[in-house]
């Protein structure tokens, strides 16, 4: 646990007279307690080391206490040693029993990772969920102010997850403080509340009021040199009383204050300055930890009374709490370097914890040592699986570092750099694998290189390895008679073709790829292979697909069960092959499967990204909803994750949901929050996103130029042909586009593919020659029942019924709008409902509503839409929070608001008004 400083020497209330300078802060403070009500908020304290910061929280903690608040605490301890959720621990050790009231899922991933069960590692993000939940559970009973001191020194686990909860307060009645010394970007989002110096005027009172006593040369020289430091005027008047050529003014602060402090220690006799360095090593540890260590050099609780007497540290219960921050650095740095190792020595042998010993071990090993460094992978493996990856990565640098074999090493760097990628820490990654690469000749090791590389690309855009680069890498696999590691060739391969499929490859380099794919396989036809052909020529390999993708679910169980995690990216792989031969139905199968395997595994980002492409084919498939849901849900994931790659093609899907229901001033946000990622594969999209809302808008000449620059990509040029066809219709292309569609078709044959034949048919019936259209809207309709997509077929019957009306073949034309409208209805896509509306009263139909319920869902985002679904399948609210990755409190809010929109009163009336709204497609995945 990190060592609580709340009774920091020195530090004085704010009714003080030493309370100077923070009046304006202290108000504003006032103001935000008075506001904390049904919501919550957090605030970001800034300033340098001693500018009154601790003086300034402490004035806010007593007029929360006033006020009826609770309090939690914790403060950061900068430390050789990384423990992660320390923090955490700390903050929340006084709620943790009221842990049960969590969602079990949330309940599970906390108690894991604060070391109180065992159980599989749960993602950051379900750890954040946590805390968040039981923070709000602790508010909900009375007002809390949570306190996080020294944020920059927090470990990194519990400095992620406070910034996640900082961001999430909607739902609390907590204002959490918390300070640092320089800006932080893991809390920039915050407002911000930057401490500056003391006037002139300021110091002088706060200096007057500490040291009436002094001389006018010295007072004067303190002034200058303190410029307006809180703890500097406290702290330098006595280092000038001591050795008045102590403090220099050139100096910078935080050196200044560190050598006052230094100047105090200077009088301390010999073994009290080795107990204080002790200390200073390690100041998270409890004080029967520390005098054990103090035991090994002979030293005993005797020799801690001097350092008491001079004020630098005192003992509060169990812990040895320095007088501030600067004693530690001071005492710490200005010891030697032998002295530092002979005292992480003595607590390395000292402690019980084996994590903390394997720390201290690294701290006093200044050259190669296996034993060390095979500690320290132990530590990292207990650090994963309570899901404190950064700590983890941590743990497994420094062993990497003091590993005297290449081999060992960039294997431990090659297993921190995929963690690192699991956390979302992409730059961290990436120097990881490029450390890492040099130094691996072992053929695992750089296949999973390969992967890790290849997915930060994919989820961050961060460059790596050339295609050219990959090949190369595989016939050094192959050995010199060409047959060596072929399960790892053929993963580096695969890994490779998918590369591919995200970004594109020339033609050359896509027939060597699978020039070497057919070289490792043989006569093999495994998951990796069947990847790697599909995805690099999907049409030449698309029969095979068909007939090896229903029975692959056994095969993939059997090659994940006990293997690595990142042999779950096979999953990724299989459903983009399926999207590569349009099989949407096969591809959302395994969207299916991927979201739950990543859900259970706690593989957040991974999650977030086969929800993202469960959202795309779900929109395909005309399941409008079901699509928003999955995209906003990815968004949200990917943005708290720092996956910009995932997060912009989430926002896109989201767009084109959002476009089909007529909402373009959301689907145009969605757009420009997509389309910063200069991908090609997102550049296609953000394009065909464009070009389905200046369709909605009638800017056809906008709709052409946008939807032809989404034919970059192969995928997605023919899923979104049939928008290009309508903008070539609109601005008299049809010749153009033409080619394309007749292309599409020998495609749509070699594919099998009821969605493709659909489009291309449509769109050749709209160019074609007067005699042959109705031939291929013909064909186009005989996808009929074959997930074809239901908005798809839907806007063929209303280009045939529109040809047919035209025609005046009235009773034909009627009966296509009809069935058009109906689907349009059921999907709430509100432009082709107008649009079919204004055929059928054209064909002399008055249209009804086949849907007079549909308004009142059409007034839930697809968030609250979703919650409903689940509520009224009979789920708690805890059961749809773990679901979702919100708090149960945050599900009970979106129904307590989403009661009256739909006029209901209690959960059991929710299966009615859905049922009686709309009807529920039977392809609809669980989240």
């Amino acid at each position: 646990m990190v060592a609580r400083r709340a009774a920091k020497l020195d530090r004085v209330p704010a009714q003080s007279a030493f309370f100077v300078g923070r009046e304006r802060e202290l108000s504003h403070f006032r103001e935000l307690l008075a506001e904390v009500g049904a919501g919550g908020r957090a605030v970001l304290v800034e300033g340098e080391a001693g500018i009154g910061k601790s003086t300034l929280v402490d004035a806010v903690s007593g007029l929360a206490a006033e006020q009826g608040f609770r309090e939690l605490r914790c403060t950061g301890v900068a430390s050789e040693t990384t423990s992660g959720f320390a923090g955490l621990h700390e903050l929340l050790h006084p709620v943790l029993d009221r842990l049960a009231t969590l969602p079990e899922r949330q309940r599970q991933a906390l108690e894991v990772a604060l070391g109180r069960a065992d159980g599989p590692a749960p993602s950051r993000l379900m750890t954040g969920l946590a805390v968040l939940g039981l923070l709000e559970e602790y508010a909900s009973e009375r007002r809390t102010l949570v306190v996080v001191e020294d944020a920059q020194w927090l470990d990194a686990s519990t400095a992620q997850t406070l910034a996640f909860v900082a961001r999430r307060l909607s739902q609390a009645p907590v204002l959490m403080v918390v300070t640092v010394r320089a800006a932080s970007e893991l809390f920039a989002s915050l407002p911000q509340m930057p401490l500056g110096p003391l006037s002139g005027e300021e110091s002088e009172r706060l200096l007057a009021a500490r040291q009436p006593e002094l001389p006018g040369p010295a007072r004067k020289r303190i002034l200058a040199e303190a410029v307006g430091n809180p703890l500097a005027l406290t702290e330098l008047p006595q280092a000038v009383a001591h050795a008045p050529g102590a403090a220099a003014a050139w100096l910078p602060m935080t050196r200044r204050l560190e050598q006052a402090f230094l100047d105090g220690a200077a009088g301390l006799p010999e073994r009290s300055r080795q107990m204080l360095l002790l200390v200073a090593a390690a100041p998270e540890s409890s004080l029967r930890q520390l005098m054990a260590a103090a035991a090994g050099a002979g030293l005993t609780l005797d020799d801690f009374a001097p350092i008491e007497r001079a004020r630098l540290a005192c003992v509060s219960g169990d812990r040895v709490v320095l007088r501030h921050p600067l004693v530690r650095s001071a005492v710490y740095n200005a010891a030697s370097f032998a002295e530092r190792t002979a005292a992480h020595r003595l607590l390395a042998a000292a402690a019980t914890d084996p994590d903390r010993a394997a720390w201290h071990a690294a701290a006093a090993t200044p050259d190669y040592d296996d034993e060390v460094a095979a500690a320290l992978e132990g530590t990292a493996d207990r650090a994963r699986d309570r899901s404190a990856q950064t700590e983890a990565v941590a743990a497994l640098r420094r062993a990497a570092a003091l590993s005297s074999s290449t081999a060992d090493r960039a294997r431990r760097l090659a297993a921190a750099a995929e963690i690192a990628r699991q956390a979302g820490e992409v730059a961290d990654s990436a120097q990881l694998v490029g450390e890492a690469w040099p130094l691996a000749t072992d053929a695992d090791v750089l296949a999973h290189l390969a992967l890790t590389e290849v997915a930060l690309g994919a989820s961050a855009a961060v460059p790596g390895h050339s295609t050219d680069e990959l090949l190369a890498l595989v016939d050094r696999l192959a050995g010199p008679d060409g047959g060596d590691h072929r399960t790892q060739r053929l993963r580096v391969l695969a890994t490779a073709a998918t590369a591919h499929a995200i970004q594109g490859l020339p033609g050359e380099l896509r027939d060597r790829l699978a020039a070497a794919i057919d070289a490792a396989a043989g006569g093999e036809r495994g998951p990796h292979v069947l990847v790697g052909r599909v995805l690099l020529h999907p049409a030449e390999h698309a029969a095979e697909a068909r007939e090896l993708l229903p029975g692959l679910h056994r095969t993939v169980r059997d090659y994940l069960a006990g293997g690595p995690p990142s042999r779950s990216q096979i999953i990724i792989g299989i459903g983009l092959a399926a999207q590569a031969v349009h099989d949407l139905p096969a591809a959302l199968q395994w969207w299916n499967l991927g979201v739950d395997h990543f859900h259970r595994a706690g593989a957040t980002g991974d999650e977030a990204w086969t929800m993202r492409e469960r959202a795309l084919i779900r929109i395909g498939l005309g399941q409008l909803d079901e699509g928003l849901a999955d995209a906003e849900m990815a968004l949200r994931l990917s943005v708290d994750l720092g996956l910009r790659v995932t997060a912009a093609d989430s926002a896109l899907a989201a767009a084109r949901a959002y476009a089909w229901k007529g909402d373009n001033a959301r689907a145009l946000a969605a757009v420009e929050r997509g389309a910063g990622v200069d991908l090609t594969f997102i550049k296609a999209r953000a394009s065909w996103s464009a070009g389905l809302i200046a369709l909605n808008q009638h800017r056809y000449e906008d709709a052409w130029t946008a939807l032809s620059a989404a034919q970059a990509i192969a995928t997605t040029g023919l899923w979104s042909l049939g928008d290009l066809t309508e903008a070539a219709v609109r601005t008299n292309r049809g010749a153009e586009v033409e080619p394309l569609l007749r292309r599409a078709a020998r495609q749509a044959e070699l594919f099998a593919s009821p969605y493709l034949t659909n489009v291309v048919h449509r769109g050749l019936a709209q160019v074609a020659p007067e005699g042959g259209a109705e031939e291929h809207y013909e064909a186009a309709l005989a996808t009929a029942g074959r997930e074809a997509g239901a908005l798809e077929l839907a806007r063929t019957r209303l280009a045939y019924g529109e040809w047919l009306r035209r025609r005046r073949r009235i009773v034909d034309a009627r009966e296509q709008l009809s069935a058009a409208l109906r689907a349009f209805e059921t999907a709430g896509a509100h432009p082709w409902i107008e649009r079919a509306s204004t055929e059928l009263r054209a064909a002399g139909v008055a249209p009804v509503s086949a849907r007079p319920g549909r308004d009142v869902l059409d007034q839930l985002t697809a968030q609250e839409l979703r919650i409903v679904e689940l509520a009224a399948e009979g789920l708690t609210n805890k059961e749809i929070a773990d679901q979702l990755y919100l708090s149960h409190r945050t599900i009970g809010t979106h129904l307590y608001k989403v009661f009256p929109k739909l006029g209901v009163s209690n959960r059991a009336q929710l299966r009615n008004v859905l049922s009686s709204s709309r009807a529920r497609t039977t392809a609809s995945g669980r989240l």
